[in-house]
């Protein structure tokens, strides 16, 4: 019986440790504005970033190392649909991209070791900022000016079509039933109830024209999304109707939100920010990171976390990470100390 408590006591201490650890900054010599992180399964993980960025961790975060540079263009996002096959969207670098579009991608069929260049038919000087994949790993990219490709059935040729929404798009996601939205500039939300076919104007209970970065649902019903001045705002049928969330921590611009579970989220937004919920989004609190380069993506890999910004950023959270007090960082470190 004692044994029997200890064990639970020992539990919820260690809970309770998880639930307060801080944020880690990890040492990088990489000065990149980092941009998207994306893990394979417990272990493999990547991040992307400008200048051709590409880090690897074999090892579930620890460490990141960098791949051998074969581009200079901005490597916006990278998604793998299965252990194989993954995707990289790519934008040009400005000073060499003459008359080539803006935007292109890359394509792995062998886990990563080799990435070949796939560009979008017929595509302009129109800006893809995002691609989407479903479970069944059907594809949409979309940008700026309500561009839409789809990936076709030869799961290599992306098709343009246009969409009657004007505005910059910036992020999309799908809930676990056939419920999905995008989301952007001017206040821009759109749904789908079947599986991204056709896509519908969203109503925002709050007249704005809020530039929204990034959205997630938790549930085939809720869904969540956030973007500049602080602003906040949840879905709970399906992506039809959204609601603006009151909230008082920070008017900093958001960037990107995470769950982790029903109830428990994260937001990381510009100058360091991190919110954090444990109530299903009743209530958000800010985590002290200790640095002040805007951060760009939030993810968890099992029970640790990691957010990446600009100035080479890289933020854990979890089993491992806690470095002791006189060696947490207080600043991002510039160029040259």
């Amino acid at each position: 019986m004692k044994l029997k408590i200890l064990l639970i006591f020992t539990l919820i201490l260690a809970a309770a440790g998880a639930a307060h650890a801080e944020w880690v900054k990890l040492p990088t010599r990489n000065f990149s504005n980092l941009k998207d992180i994306f893990f394979q399964n417990s272990e493999t993980g990547w991040i992307t970033g400008t200048d051709g960025t590409l880090l690897r961790t074999d090892d579930g975060g620890r460490t990141w190392l960098p791949v051998q540079k074969f581009t200079t263009d901005s490597i916006l996002q990278i998604y793998f649909t299965d252990p194989s096959t993954g995707w990289m969207l790519c934008e040009r670098n400005i000073y060499s991209r003459g008359k080539n579009p803006t935007s292109y991608l890359r394509k792995t069929t062998d886990g990563g070791v080799h990435w070949d260049k796939v560009e979008f038919e017929d595509a302009d000087r129109e800006r893809v900022t995002r691609i989407l994949f479903d479970r069944n790993g059907l594809g949409l990219a979309f940008g700026e000016g309500g561009i839409f490709y789809r990936l076709q059935e030869d799961g290599r040729t992306w098709k343009k079509s246009r969409a009657a929404i004007h505005f910059l798009l910036l992020d999309g996601a799908y809930s676990s039933g056939m419920n999905g939205a995008i989301v952007g500039a001017g206040g821009t939300i759109v749904f789908t109830q079947d599986g991204g076919l056709t896509w519908e104007e969203a109503t925002i209970l709050h007249d704005t024209s809020t530039r929204i970065n990034s959205v997630v649902f938790t549930s085939a019903k809720q869904g969540w999304a956030v973007g500049t001045n602080g602003s906040i705002f949840t879905a709970t049928g399906g992506g039809r109707l959204w609601r603006l969330v009151p909230q008082d921590e920070t008017a900093a611009t958001l960037n990107n939100v995470y769950f982790t579970s029903a109830r428990d989220g994260y937001i990381a937004g510009n100058d360091g920010t991190i919110l954090h919920t444990t109530d299903a989004g009743a209530h958000w609190r800010v985590e002290s990171t200790r640095v002040t380069h805007n951060l760009n993506k939030i993810v968890f890999n099992g029970p640790t976390g990691f957010a990446i910004g600009f100035g080479g950023t890289i933020l854990a959270k979890g089993p491992g990470f806690d470095a002791p007090r006189d060696a947490r960082p207080t600043l991002s470190p510039k160029i040259g100390e």
